[in-house]
C-alpha cells in the first residue's frame, strides 16, 4: 500500500470533518500531482491538491462534472452534498469511489477515443464558465514554486526548462489548428479511464478534470501518441483511437510535432512535485529531465500507475 506523509492524513481528517464525513480506515490508492485517498465508510474518494490551494477552480470542475454526468456524459462524479473545501494550504475534493471489475482489462485507447469524440463535440455547459487554454501552467507553476525543494534538478536546468516552456507556448499560439477551440479535458490520457457499473455491465468513465478549459481540441489526441512514443504502447493503440475518434493527429505535421514537444514537458510535473519524498519518482524526473535536454524525442520512459 502506498504510504502518505503524516501531514495529508492530518488535511484528510480535517476536510472529512468539516463535510462531516468519515476518515475511518482512509487508504492512499495514488499520489502524484493529487494526493487520492479511498474513504471506505463513505464509499468514496478525497483528492487533495499537492500544490497550492485553487479553490475556485476545484468549485468550477465540480460543477463541469456533474453537468457532464447529469447529461449522460462518462464523467466521474462529485460526491453529492460534499464540495470542496481548503484546508492546510490545499484544496480537498470528494468524489464517488469506481471499484474495478477483478480480472477485466483496464479501459484502453478505444474507449478513450469514443469518450473525446462526444467530449469535444458537446458544448460548455450552462452556468459553467472555462478559462482558456494556457500551455504547460501547472509545468510553470511548478518550476517557479519556491516551497519546492529542487535538490533534484539543477539551477541551469531549472532555467533551461523555464526557457523551453516560453518556446513552447510562443509556437503553441502561432498554430492555425483545423479542429478549432472546444470543451478540453486537458489531460486525456488512458490512465485517467475507469469502469463504472451500469444495468450489468461496464462502461468507460474519464476522470482528472482539474485541468478543463477551452482551448485547441489537438490538446486531448496527443496523450494517445505520446504513449506509443515514451511508454511502449503499439501501433494497434494508435490504430484504435483513430478508429473510434475519427482524426489522424499526424496529418497535421506542424501541430503534431509541437505538442508531442509539450507533452513532454508535461510528464515533469508529477514527479517534480514528488522527488524529493521519493526516490522512484526522482528517478524519473532525471530520466525525463535528461531525455528532453538533451534532445532525445524518442527514448522510452519508465512510469507509475
Amino acid at each position: 500500500m502506498t504510504t502518505a506523509p503524516t501531514g495529508l492524513h492530518e488535511t484528510l481528517h480535517t476536510a472529512c470533518a468539516i463535510r462531516g464525513l468519515s476518515a475511518a480506515g482512509a487508504q492512499l490508492i495514488h499520489h502524484s500531482s493529487n494526493a487520492v485517498f479511498f474513504l471506505p465508510d463513505q464509499h468514496a474518494v478525497a483528492r487533495i491538491s499537492t500544490g497550492a490551494a485553487n479553490l475556485p477552480r476545484a468549485l468550477r470542475t465540480r460543477a463541469l462534472t456533474e453537468a457532464l454526468v447529469r447529461n449522460g456524459f462518462g464523467a466521474t462524479a462529485p460526491l453529492p452534498s460534499a464540495p470542496p473545501v481548503v484546508v492546510d494550504g490545499h484544496d480537498v475534493s470528494f468524489w464517488t469511489y469506481y471499484p474495478q471489475p477483478p480480472g477485466k482489462p483496464a479501459p484502453t485507447s478505444r474507449e478513450l477515443g469514443t469518450l473525446l469524440r462526444r467530449l469535444h463535440a458537446t458544448p460548455v455547459p450552462d452556468g459553467v464558465q472555462l478559462p482558456r487554454w494556457v500551455p504547460l501552467e501547472s509545468l510553470h507553476t511548478a518550476l517557479t514554486d519556491s516551497c519546492l525543494d529542487f535538490e533534484h534538478l539543477r539551477e541551469d536546468e531549472q532555467q533551461r526548462l523555464l526557457e523551453l516552456v516560453e518556446e513552447v507556448r510562443h509556437d503553441m499560439t502561432s498554430i492555425d489548428w483545423p479542429l478549432g477551440a472546444g470543451l478540453l479535458h486537458g489531460d486525456a490520457w488512458a490512465g485517467n479511464l475507469l469502469w463504472r457499473a451500469a444495468a450489468g455491465e461496464c462502461v468507460p468513465i474519464l476522470g482528472d478534470w482539474d485541468w478543463t478549459s477551452i482551448g485547441p481540441l489537438e490538446v486531448d489526441l496527443i496523450p494517445t501518441w505520446h504513449a506509443a512514443i515514451r511508454y511502449g504502447r503499439d501501433a494497434e493503440w494508435i490504430a484504435s483511437f483513430i478508429h473510434e475518434y475519427g482524426y489522424d493527429l499526424r496529418k497535421f505535421p506542424r501541430g503534431y510535432h509541437a505538442l508531442r514537444r509539450m507533452r513532454d514537458l508535461v510528464q515533469l510535473g508529477g514527479p517534480l512535485r514528488r522527488a524529493a519524498a521519493s526516490p522512484d519518482h526522482a528517478a524519473r524526473l532525471r530520466q525525463r529531465v535528461e531525455g528532453i535536454l538533451s534532445g532525445d524525442e524518442t527514448g522510452s520512459w519508465s512510469q507509475y500507475t
